[in-house]
């Protein structure tokens, strides 16, 4: 484990979800901001590092700064928080390689919007709720 490694659960119902084998043994080398996912649960590793959940993809967005550098991280060294929703799209090379070195410039800023959660009615209708929660994101 690792300073800032954010471990995200999925909201979806449980057979719906991503479920995949963590290595035995661990990769000596995991490149930082690499999303990853072990059993049902994923990651974003914060620091270059050895790892055992499956990469899945790298994000150009930064999420932990030990320097406080960065404009996301005026407050805390780590960007997210216990209870955060995060929100993952794809992207082609190019504009990862653009928003990379946005991020490296410091002139990257990471969309986060507050949104109140509601256990009960996600129980209730995930789907439906799901679908209110990204119209709220988008």
């Amino acid at each position: 484990m690792s300073a800032g490694l954010p471990f995200k659960y999925q909201m979806v119902p449980r057979d719906r979800q991503i479920v995949v084998p963590k290595y035995l043994r661990p990769r000596t080398d995991t490149p930082k901001q690499t999303v990853g996912y072990g059993g049902c649960f994923s990651c974003i590793y914060s620091v270059r590092g050895a790892g055992g959940y499956q990469m899945f993809g790298i994000t150009p967005a930064p999420i932990y700064d030990p320097t406080q550098s960065k404009p996301d991280f005026t407050e805390h060294m780590v960007f997210m928080r216990p209870g955060d929703m995060v929100k993952f799209r794809g992207i082609d090379r190019d504009e990862y390689d653009q928003l990379h070195a946005a991020a490296e410039a410091g002139e990257y800023r990471i969309t986060a919007r507050p949104v109140a959660f509601d256990l009960q009615p996600f129980l209730d209708d995930p789907d439906g709720y799901n679908t209110r929660l990204l119209e709220v994101l988008a």
